[in-house]
């Protein structure tokens, strides 16, 4: 079972005001349970400026072979060579078991909370 992601509070929303947590919409069912398609998101674009992802982070990445895509998915697990394998949480979802892992650079930033 995946931990669930905390709902945005005003620290949160006072952060994404100031310019510190970015909003994105989530499209598609690859989230669910976690995120259905239209949740709101906040993620911290700094998260991983001083720290590196970990297994359990879920985090937005940008698609390997579609630049104008961007997607949410949790890290599953990081590889010797510093790649990451990310995971949907469903099980029907698109994910590294079909793109393959991806390196440190796709990583956009951290999921910090669901505003809806």
């Amino acid at each position: 079972m995946h931990e669930k992601l905390p709902k945005s509070g005003w620290r949160e929303i006072f952060a994404w005001q100031i310019g510190r947590r970015r909003a994105f919409r989530v499209e598609g069912e690859s989230m669910t349970p976690t995120l259905p398609p239209g949740s709101v998101i906040f993620f911290d674009p700094a998260a991983y400026d001083e720290t590196p992802p970990q297994v359990g982070d879920v985090v937005l990445s940008r698609h390997p072979f579609r630049t104008d895509v961007q997607m949410v998915k949790r890290v599953a697990e990081i590889r010797e060579d510093g790649r990451y394998v990310l995971h949907s949480d469903n099980p029907a979802g698109s994910d590294s078991r079909g793109f393959g892992s991806m390196p440190r650079g796709h990583i956009l930033g951290r999921v910090t909370s669901r505003l809806r």
